[in-house]
C-alpha cells in the first residue's frame, strides 16, 4: 500500500491534469467520514481516481439548514456593524469582509462581483467556523495528499495559511469568471453550499466546462448543506444569479442571493511570487 501523496503523484505523472467536467458523483457525509476514520485506503484511491477523471464529488447532508440560516443572519449583522475593508495576508491580518463590485474588478487575479467574508485560524473564531468545518476539511486535506493538520498552526510568515471565505453573490450582478487553480499546494478545491436553486435563487450559479467547452450548470444537483470537491485545474466559475419573488429572503438585499463557502489554503503575501487563481477563456 502506498501513501495518498504517492498515489496522486503516480496518476499525475501518467496523465495530464484534468480540465474538463465529466460527471457528478454523490456520497453520504457519514460514509465519507467513515472512510477516513477507518483509514480505508482502497476507498480513498477510488475517490482519487474519480476526481482525476474530471468528476465533481458531492458529499451530501453535511450541515443542517438551521446552522446555514443562522450563519447567514450572523454574517449579515456582522457586515452591518463592520466597515468593508481589505487586508493583505501578512502577520496580524484580521478577519474582515469586503464588498467587491465594479470598482474592484481589476484588483484580484480573477474578476468577480460578490460580498466576501474572510476568516483565519490565528484570530478568534467568533462564529465557531473552524471547529464546525474541520472534520471535513481535515479529511479532504488527507485525501489530497496532505496530513490531517497541515497548515493548521501556520501564520502568514509560514507562507501558506488556512482561510475560510464566505461569499454572497447578489441578485443579477454576482458572478466569478471562469478560472482554474494551481494544484501545487492544494489539489482539491472545497466548497460548502449555503444556497439552493429554486429556494434561494432562480438561475445562474456554479458551473464546470466540458470537453466541448460548454458550461455545465450543476446547481440542480446541489442542496444547501452539501460539500463539493473537485481537482484544482478543473475549469469552473459562477454565472450571474437571479432571484425572483418566490425565493427566500427576496426582500432583504443584504441577505438574499446565492451564498457559498470556500475552504482554501492560499499562499500568503509573504510570498513574492504567489500562486493564485488563473482566469481561463471558454469557447461557449
Amino acid at each position: 500500500m502506498i501513501s495518498i501523496d504517492e498515489y496522486w503523484k503516480k496518476i499525475e505523472n501518467s496523465k495530464n491534469y484534468p480540465n474538463y467536467f465529466r460527471d457528478i458523483s454523490n456520497i453520504d457525509s457519514q460514509e465519507f467520514l467513515n472512510i477516513f476514520d477507518k483509514k480505508n485506503f482502497n476507498e480513498m484511491y477510488k475517490l482519487i481516481d474519480n476526481l482525476y477523471e474530471g468528476n465533481f464529488i458531492l458529499i451530501k447532508n453535511c450541515f443542517n439548514q438551521y446552522f446555514i440560516d443562522n450563519l447567514k443572519l450572523q454574517l449579515t449583522e456582522y457586515s452591518k456593524n463592520t466597515k468593508s475593508s481589505f487586508h493583505k495576508m501578512k502577520e496580524g491580518c484580521p478577519n474582515f469582509h469586503r464588498i467587491q463590485d465594479e470598482s474592484t474588478l481589476n484588483k484580484y487575479s480573477i474578476n468577480a462581483i460578490r460580498h466576501s467574508f474572510y476568516f483565519f485560524r490565528w484570530n478568534d473564531d467568533d462564529f465557531s467556523l473552524f471547529s464546525k468545518f474541520d472534520p471535513y476539511w481535515s479529511s479532504i486535506k488527507f485525501l489530497g495528499g496532505l496530513d490531517f493538520d497541515t497548515f493548521k498552526n501556520n501564520t502568514p510568515k509560514d507562507k501558506i495559511v488556512d482561510r475560510i471565505q464566505i461569499v454572497r453573490y447578489p441578485n443579477k450582478t454576482g458572478f466569478i469568471e471562469p478560472h482554474q487553480h494551481h494544484p501545487i499546494n492544494q489539489r482539491l478545491i472545497i466548497s460548502i453550499y449555503m444556497s439552493e436553486q429554486n429556494q434561494d435563487f432562480t438561475n445562474g450559479g456554479t458551473y464546470f466546462v466540458d470537453k466541448n467547452e460548454n458550461k455545465i450548470n450543476c446547481e440542480n444537483k446541489i442542496n444547501a448543506g452539501d460539500v463539493g470537491i473537485f481537482y484544482a485545474t478543473m475549469k469552473h466559475g459562477v454565472d450571474s444569479v437571479t432571484v425572483d419573488n418566490s425565493c427566500n429572503n427576496y426582500n432583504d438585499q443584504d441577505l438574499s442571493g446565492r451564498w457559498w463557502i470556500g475552504l482554501y489554503s492560499p499562499e500568503s503575501d509573504h510570498n513574492k511570487d504567489r500562486h493564485t487563481s488563473n482566469p481561463v477563456k471558454i469557447e461557449n
